[in-house]
């Protein structure tokens, strides 16, 4: 296995969490989802009527918005990604 990719696609994974982590930012859509690490009590974003009224209920001072629940969303899944393939280089350093 070449590390050296591995660590080259690590930095560019980097780069793309800081860069959607200022589109987060900049769209307002840091709140998107007010829990964490899941967003309104689910894995992804509630998008059946029932998922979103028991959302809703969970969270009465969050309204959701679904355009911004996935943004924020989306960054934490790359963000959780990166922080893998970082535990995973580590690891191997380790050896």
């Amino acid at each position: 296995m070449n590390y050296k990719r591995i660590a080259l696609f690590s930095c560019l994974l980097a780069a793309l969490v800081v860069t959607l982590g200022a589109y987060t930012r900049l769209s307002n859509s840091g709140l998107g989802c007010p829990d964490w690490p899941g967003c309104y009590g689910f894995i992804t974003v509630p998008t059946h009527a029932t998922d979103v009224l028991l959302a809703e209920s969970l969270f009465p001072n969050s309204q959701l918005e679904p355009k911004k629940a996935w943004i924020e969303m989306v960054h934490r899944y790359f963000a959780g990604c990166l922080g893998l393939l970082i535990a995973f280089l580590c690891i191997i350093a380790v050896r």
